[in-house]
């Protein structure tokens, strides 16, 4: 006999969870909204209250704006000096590795002439 549930995947419960969580949020945003419009307050006091809780809102989200284009800011700069710092020895370390090559070069073509020499 075929369960009615033996489709239903009962490990995989993340996806629901934060389906209701967020259907929650939303239902209590929307239920906050419709008590303040429905309060038995005159229709200036609701627009003052409105007006009041939009320009915290506004400011909160223009503070949290500035913040993160700080950091991002900062971020940018911290990289940009990592990646400065980074090229300035990657450029030490190549003049290092070519002065010993050149050095190895000629310490091998001496001994490659003192060979011939020796030889001839």
């Amino acid at each position: 006999m075929k369960s009615q549930f033996e489709d239903f995947n009962f490990t995989s419960r993340n996806e629901h969870t934060e389906g209701l969580i967020t259907g929650l949020l939303l239902g209590a945003a929307i239920g906050a909204c419709v008590g303040i419009l429905l309060a038995p307050k005159s229709g200036k006091a609701l627009r003052g209250k409105i007006k009041d809780l939009a320009d915290s809102q506004a400011d909160t989200l223009g503070s949290s704006w500035e913040q993160a284009k700080d950091k991002a800011g900062k971020a940018a700069g911290d990289a940009k000096d990592a990646i400065s710092s980074a090229a300035d020895e990657t450029g030490s370390k190549l003049k290092d590795l070519a002065n010993k090559a050149e050095n190895e070069i000629e310490d091998g073509v001496e001994t490659v002439a003192d060979r011939f020499q020796k030889k001839y």
